[in-house]
């Protein structure tokens, strides 16, 4: 029997950066941590439009030219996956758990597919209306509404029709009338409008997969132990998350940073979750399993805060 007849498929993940070396770190983060909490890690690519030091980490690098508008640059995922099965995590994601259950979640999915929930066509929710997308109003029958971090794509002709159609759709953004916190651009309404022209639906969310921090009403998560742990206004608190969708602004928080500072403390002693902190001197221990690290953190973050609005009234007083 030919060999392209007996090979199996290829599955692996990949994530996106792109510009500034802190996405470079985020995904790098990300990586680290699928490792650490993943018993039998699959190939994990970074598609990115540069190589570094940071990509260096991956195990297949794919270059790109980013577009104008860098929301855009996930479509390119439905023509750059290098696997046959690829499942897409943002690079401002950390895992608390074993990402590899995300394979038997997307089971039941198409060829390509994200978390979210699925409209009927005359629904005034979701990301569009039937009589505002131009020329797709009688190819759409529903409306998927997708989490932009979390994707499933399986290489094939489906595929290629939803990339094309994402092209369109996104070179006439303007045409078309999108919610207004899609403005100016965003990607998931394109990938939304796209997957229902060619009769793919999102898979309903599970509360289990991720938690986003502007979202929950509370969370904790500890990534030396694998806590993670979360509730929002529409779901029961979850306590045991696989991962935690941080966002680029909540990057930037104390909170974040005392993750991945514990995780590279992880790296550096070789210890892994749940008993991460093993090997830790007793001074890492205070400050990070003790938690006098994130206190010290968040109380220089309140200083400069005021420092800052102090500085503010001091100088609207002196233009008086």
């Amino acid at each position: 029997m030919p060999d392209s007849m007996t090979a199996e498929k290829t599955r692996g993940f990949i994530t996106i950066a792109t510009g500034e070396e802190k996405y470079y770190r985020f995904a790098v983060n990300l990586l680290m941590s699928y490792k650490l909490y993943c018993p039998d890690p699959l190939p994990f690519a970074i598609m990115c439009d540069q190589e570094n030091a940071h990509t260096a980490e991956f195990d297949q690098v794919v270059l790109f030219r980013k577009s104008e508008h860098p929301y855009f640059d996930k479509f390119e995922l439905l023509k750059l996956a290098p696997f046959d099965e690829t499942i897409f995590v943002d690079a401002d994601c950390l895992a608390y758990g074993d990402l590899n259950e995300f394979w038997a979640y997307f089971a039941g999915g198409g060829d390509f597919t994200a978390a979210g929930m699925n409209f009927p066509i005359d629904d005034k929710g979701g990301l569009f209306q039937r009589d505002e997308i131009g020329e797709y109003r009688d190819r759409v029958l529903w409306k998927p509404s997708i989490h932009g971090g979390l994707y499933f794509i399986r290489r094939g002709a489906q595929c290629d029709a939803i990339y094309k159609d994402c092209q369109n759709i996104a070179k006439h953004y303007d045409a078309y009338r999108w919610p207004d916190y899609c403005a100016p651009y965003a990607d998931e309404p394109v990938l939304c409008l796209a997957m229902a022209a060619n009769g793919c639906r999102a898979m309903d969310a599970d509360p289990r997969n991720y938690g986003i921090p502007w979202e929950v009403t509370e969370m904790e998560c500890d990534i030396l132990t694998g806590k993670c742990s979360y509730a929002t206004e529409w779901h029961p608190r979850i306590e045991h998350g696989r991962m935690i969708h941080w966002s680029v602004r909540y990057c930037g928080k104390p909170l974040y940073r005392f993750e991945v500072e514990k995780l590279n403390l992880m790296l550096k002693h070789h210890s892994r979750p749940p008993h991460g902190s093993e090997g830790f001197t007793l001074w890492e221990k205070l400050l990070y399993v003790c938690r006098l690290r994130l206190y010290g953190m968040r109380t220089w973050e309140l200083m400069t805060r005021v420092a800052r609005k102090l500085v503010r009234i001091i100088t609207r007083k002196d233009k008086r």
